[in-house]
Formats: C-alpha cells, structure tokens, sequence
C-alpha cells in the first residue's frame, strides 16, 4: 500500500504550498459540481457552475494555476504526484473502480494531513485574492471538505 502521508510530506514546503492551492480548488469545484448536479437549493447557477467547472479543470489538466500576478507551476515530482492521484480519482469516480476509489481516498487523507490546516487556509486565502471563477463562499466548501480528514482522527 503506497504511503501517501510521506510521499506529500517529504515535498518541499513551497510545493506543499502549491498542492494546498490546487487541492483547495479542486474540492471547491467538486462541491460546486454536486451542489449542481443533486439540486441543492445553494447550487450556483449553469453559467456560474460551468466557469468554475472550466477554470478548475484548465488547472488541472495543465497543472498550472493562474492567478493575478503570477502562474503556479509545479516542480516535476509534485507534478507527477498530482497527476497519479487524478488518475486514481478518474479511475475510481468516473469508471467506478472501487479499489482506486479507496486508493483515492487514502490519497486525499496523507495528502492533507501532510498539508495540514494552516497551509489549507492559507491556500484558500491565496485563491480568494487571486481568482474571479470561483466564488469566495465555494472555496469554504472546499475546505471544509478538506478539513473533515484532519477532523477524522
């Protein structure tokens, strides 16, 4: 079993930094995509839901984020990493393989408890003052989302 908890924790602080940023985004946009999709009475609108959706999946596909003074890039390994577990995401949601589903999960745990709290509210800070497609109350669901991991110990 890969041991996701030291593969996120032995990134540098600045990549951690990044993959803060990227994961805040990616939560944000997932519940933005639920919220949509089961009708919630918060849901954003089509349009809204569909800006949010693009931005987020640009970010991803090309693993850089655009913000208003700078573009984050990642260094090659982190990359790597990143795009394994969207992989693994991919596979486990999207094709419904429920050992990647599992894999993702233990994934996204290592992954924010290497983060830790700190860094995912300042990641969140950093996208509130840097990017227009996600509104500001959707990247507290992010967190929140995100947070739940660390809360689950």
């Amino acid at each position: 079993m890969t041991d996701w908890y030291s593969i996120f924790n032995q990134l540098s602080d600045s990549e951690k930094d990044k993959v803060a940023v990227l994961r805040v985004m990616e939560c944000a946009n997932g519940c933005i995509q639920y919220a949509f999709r089961d009708e919630r009475p918060y849901a954003l609108s089509l349009e809204d839901t569909r800006r949010a959706m693009k931005f987020s999946m640009r970010c991803m596909k090309t693993m850089s984020i655009p913000l208003k003074e700078e573009t984050i890039t990642f260094e090659f390994e982190t990359e790597e990493i990143c795009r394994k577990v969207r992989e693994l995401y991919i596979s486990g949601f999207k094709n419904g393989n429920e050992e990647d589903l599992n894999e993702f999960m233990r994934s996204s745990d290592g992954c924010v408890k290497a983060l830790g709290k700190e860094r995912i509210l300042r990641a969140q800070e950093v996208l509130l003052h840097n990017i227009d497609d996600l509104p500001s109350h959707t990247l507290e669901w992010g967190v929140h989302y995100l947070i739940q991991f660390l809360e689950d110990q």
